[in-house]
């Protein structure tokens, strides 16, 4: 099969059909853990792509490498991209449609994508997969922590005393990130300022935390971050707070295991483990993930 496989570059024009595949394989994903039935596919019609379009047209201007593989006919097997930013590598897709997994397509992806010796630190925020988790483990990278998509619906609460809740602006949350996560991306930052509403929590006079929320008719919220892991119950509050007052019926979180400060809070609030699990995995323990809840849907941190 390896001969017939073409590795190209992909283009703008191939976002449509490399959203399918994503699709597709998310698709197979939730049936495995039993929150899509088998006969009940994700939807890649207009609406879907509509909602999800300024996401992957964000992904396509400003990746590092993006790698399609197509059969000899032209037909799409799989794609992967990965973004770098200051040093660190980020692989944010990997999918391969199903028929066309083993026989190289992979690897050979990933090779191009995610380049062995490639940037000064690397990360993938990957699924559950196995075949995929035992070629991710050969480019550099080891689990660093477990995190469970929760699901919730936000009520009304208080933002406690002695924050101040203002709207987020690109170097408030840049100087929070660079802290946490060792770096800069302010692409990333200025595409999900633009996407969804966002909240600077400051204690003292001083910014501490801050939160994104869904978008007009998404229930996918994230990130969510604070210097201290003790300021995340306030972020969460203030998330939660005002998902409620935009009538938002169910609120989603990819939250990892490290951060049992935010763990707690929303299992207390009534939030509940979904089936959904991500694997975090990088070269070392240098993202603060005790105190960050990153992008949901988890194509990037």
């Amino acid at each position: 099969m390896t001969a017939a496989i073409n590795f190209r570059p992909a283009t703008a024009d191939d976002s449509r059909a490399c959203f399918a595949i994503f699709r597709g394989a998310i698709g197979e994903i939730m049936v495995r853990g039993g929150e899509l039935e088998p006969d009940a596919p994700m939807p890649v019609d207009a609406e879907r792509w509509e909602h999800d379009e300024s996401l992957f047209a964000h992904l396509a201007a400003n990746c590092s490498q993006w790698w399609l593989a197509e059969d000899r006919d032209g037909r799409p097997l799989g794609y992967a991209r990965s973004i770098e930013r200051q040093g660190t590598l980020e692989l944010t897709e990997f999918f391969v449609a199903a028929g066309a997994r083993g026989g190289g397509v992979g690897r050979g992806l990933l090779e191009r994508a995610f380049a062995p010796g490639t940037g000064n630190h690397r990360c993938i925020i990957a699924t559950t997969d196995p075949a995929a988790g035992a070629l991710y483990l050969r480019f550099g990278v080891s689990h660093q922590t477990t995190a469970n998509d929760m699901a919730g619906t936000p009520r009304a609460i208080a933002l406690p005393a002695g924050y101040e809740a203002v709207p987020a602006t690109l170097e408030d949350v840049l100087a929070i990130e660079s802290e946490l996560l060792g770096h800069g991306r302010a692409q990333e930052v200025a595409f999900m300022l633009a996407d969804r509403p966002a909240t600077i929590l400051r204690r003292d006079g001083r910014a501490v935390a801050y939160a994104f929320g869904p978008n007009a008719g998404s229930t996918h919220a994230g990130p969510v971050a604070a210097l201290h892991p003790a300021d995340l119950p306030a972020a969460l509050a203030q998330l939660e707070g005002a998902a409620h007052a935009a009538g938002v019926a169910t609120l989603y979180l990819t939250v990892p295991y490290a951060a049992q400060v935010a763990v707690a809070h929303l299992l207390q609030r009534g939030f509940r483990l979904t089936p959904f699990l991500t694997l975090y995995l990088a070269d070392g323990p240098w993202a603060k993930l005790d105190r960050y809840l990153p992008f949901n849907p988890c194509l990037f941190l």
